[in-house]
């Protein structure tokens, strides 16, 4: 079996789901992983798909035609990242460049993000937004654990948000 990945961005409108999945079933292909979610006006997929090889370009074909859907695909191999699995929660104020200060200090401790969310939320009396970041990462087995909080902690605090990091 090859995988593949598909993203798909286009207006949002029901029926993208079963539309999608159900050319990619019909070319004999499985949904192993996936992510979906309205971005603004748009829906936007993007999934791991397995599929045997001799199906793969019909797949990769029947996919281009679907119409009002800007689709790409990708081959990929399987994971191969080793290290010690975290997770990363971030809330405070809404100011710009706060993923950029985090995953900067990720990146120079050769920290791997795996996966991450974001979205923004109301405080609950003021009302003020209130910007939440939720990470998977993947630590280097020759980094210390303590290292990394210490250094979030005194992020947080230039940043003026919580930082938690959960080894």
């Amino acid at each position: 079996m090859h995988s593949l990945i598909i993203s798909a961005v286009g207006s949002d409108r029901p029926g993208i789901v079963s539309e999608l999945s159900g050319t990619i079933t019909s070319h004999g292909g499985n949904i192993e992983k996936s992510r979906m979610t309205r971005l603004g006006s748009d829906f936007t997929i993007i999934m791991l798909v397995t599929v045997d090889p001799k199906w793969e370009e019909s797949l990769v074909i029947a996919l281009q035609a679907i119409n009002e859907l800007s689709i790409t695909t990708k081959g990929t191999e399987p994971n191969t990242v080793a290290g010690e699995n975290c997770q990363i929660s971030l809330s405070g104020a809404d100011n710009e460049g706060i993923v950029k200060v985090l995953s900067k200090y990720l990146e120079e401790k050769s920290i791997n993000i795996i996966e991450m969310d974001t979205h923004i939320s109301q405080a609950p009396i003021s009302g003020s937004p209130l910007f939440n970041l939720n990470a998977s990462v993947s630590i280097p087995g020759e980094v210390d654990g303590r290292d990394i909080q210490s250094d979030l902690s005194q992020i947080a605090q230039e940043l003026g948000v919580e930082i938690h990091l959960n080894i």
